[in-house]
């Protein structure tokens, strides 16, 4: 029963904005969590049994607009079942279908047991601010076209490397000089989940291709 409950809402994508919340709207932060004894081992558990697909977590002062109203929602209800992913985890467009999962996911999981489960699900203002936070700072996908040496070697394995997880990233969304840092933790993620991790002379080679065309500055 709860693996077809579970099942159904794989498929199950929201209609919400994507723009940027009203003022007003960035005071508004999540409510209760019911029974909050029980939500760390809850996430422990499902973290553990999704730790092939799900990364290990990022720091949340890593996070874009880390004091917002969208960061603080973000921690408050995907920490319930999961480590804090990252808005880069996804794509703009892939952020709908992948959110209304987890809202589905929250809502059978808090009606569970009349609730005993202690976890809470977001309003539907809650959920548009989630949304437009998360596609604003979505990983933004690479023009194949506007980099033809991607078909090199650095190019075919930075493409085989990072798709493990993710759409390929666009270049310019660092400077070359963030982007050892940003590689290294990929790779600290990769090896957690089990992905299979280039060697150093072919990050290297990677390292080399995203900073040949990263952005001069932010």
């Amino acid at each position: 029963m709860l693996g077809a409950a579970v099942a159904a809402c794989l498929a199950a994508p929201i209609a919400a904005s994507a723009g940027e919340p009203a003022a007003g709207e960035r005071t508004i932060l999540a409510g209760g969590m019911g029974m909050m004894g029980g939500i760390g081992m809850h996430r422990d558990m499902m973290q553990g049994m999704m730790g092939g697909v799900l990364p290990p977590g990022i720091d949340p002062a890593r996070l874009p607009e880390s004091d917002s109203s969208g960061v603080h929602l973000l921690r408050q209800f995907c920490m319930q079942c999961h480590n804090l992913p990252g808005p880069g985890l996804h794509t703009a467009p892939e952020w709908p279908q992948v959110l209304g999962r987890m809202n589905m996911r929250m809502q059978m999981m808090g009606g569970m047991m009349g609730g005993m489960m202690g976890v809470a699900a977001p309003d539907p203002v809650q959920l548009r601010i989630l949304l437009g936070y998360l596609q604003r700072n979505a990983q933004r996908p690479i023009d194949a076209a506007a980099y033809p040496d991607l078909d090199t070697p650095p190019g075919r394995a930075f493409g085989t490397a990072c798709m493990q997880c993710h759409a390929l990233p666009d270049p310019q969304q660092h400077t070359a000089q963030e982007w050892p840092s940003v590689v290294a933790r990929m790779r600290g993620h990769m090896a957690a989940m089990g992905k299979i991790n280039p060697d150093e002379t072919t990050t290297d080679e990677i390292v080399g291709f995203l900073q040949r065309h990263s952005t001069a500055q932010k």
